[in-house]
């Protein structure tokens, strides 16, 4: 099967009368029957019904038609983004995280400093990490050690870029944020937004509770968005880590919690052996820069 032979039936099957397509694609009409015959001969079905001079599609035309259909908006997709490609030459990366949130804040200060890159990012759960691993457009991944089966992370290279905490996200007028500390005893009286289940910092609250004897309270789960939303307007209180809370905001606090736990490394991974492009390894290093400086901070 040919793309050709599926430009010759999507033309047929629009027009509706082999002539007629085969004026318009300059080609004459015993050639363009022939073609047609012998993709449904390929196929192994019958694509058209044949009456009174027309072709009509019949029902598993109808589905060919459908995929491909597909096919050539994609191509077009894939012509505009290489004109585009071609046109700008910007330099280009790909990273995956398991959560969106880790890479809102990074993306922008690479962006800052690189504004010639183009980034595509790519939020992935960690079932799927694990059962599939990258795909082979990823040049990195940001996630901790505890996202990782070590079955897998034995597959990758990492360095480690810091250590990351749990905060509480409060409203700025909250008991918490003028003690400058949360204490988790004294939040189960409170309104609790928690991560979704699938999220990293859910397993890591799971553990942080265990560890202190504290039972997990239950609540809602929302949006990282969503969740600063409601405690902005005083609705509750939320999760976060450190990292994610790191730009400042007038309408929320992020919190320390004063009881014990342990901090997780936050790394970035590649495949062993993976050949870094220059474009690669200006990423590589920024973000290396970047989360070693939140480690000071």
């Amino acid at each position: 099967m040919e793309l050709q032979q599926l430009k010759y039936f999507k033309t047929v099957a629009e027009v509706g009368k082999i002539s007629d397509a085969a004026q318009a694609l300059f080609i004459s009409a015993p050639a363009l029957s022939t073609s047609i015959s012998r993709l449904e001969r390929e196929l192994g079905v019958t694509l058209f019904d044949r009456a009174n001079n027309r072709i009509t599609l019949n029902q598993q035309g109808q589905i060919l038609l459908r995929y491909v259909n597909q096919v050539f908006n994609t191509l077009d997709c894939a012509r505009a983004e290489l004109r585009q490609s071609m046109l700008l030459q910007h330099p280009h990366v790909c990273i995956a995280s398991v959560s969106s949130t880790q890479l809102v804040d990074l993306i922008t200060a690479f962006s800052q400093e690189h504004p010639g890159f183009t980034l595509q990012c790519t939020s992935l759960n960690r079932s799927e990490l694990n059962n599939n691993g990258l795909t082979a457009q990823h040049s990195f991944l940001l996630a901790s050690d505890g996202d990782l089966s070590s079955e897998y992370a034995q597959k990758l290279e990492s360095v480690y870029l810091c250590d990351d905490h749990p905060v509480v996200m409060v409203h700025p007028e909250h008991p918490a944020a003028k003690k400058g500390y949360a204490d988790l005893n004294e939040l189960t009286e409170e309104t609790i937004f928690l991560p979704f289940q699938d999220y990293p910092l859910f397993d890591q609250l799971v553990r942080i509770f265990d560890d202190n004897n504290i039972p997990l309270p239950t609540g809602n789960a929302y949006s990282h968005l969503t969740t600063q939303q409601m405690v902005s307007n005083g609705l509750g209180v939320a999760f976060a880590t450190k990292l994610t809370g790191r730009t400042p905001s007038l309408s929320l606090r992020y919190v320390p919690i004063k009881n014990n736990y342990q901090p997780w490394a936050m790394r970035l991974y590649w495949r062993k052996g993976h050949d870094f492009t220059e474009d690669e390894k200006t990423f590589r290093d920024f973000v290396i820069r970047y989360y070693r400086s939140a480690q000071i901070d």
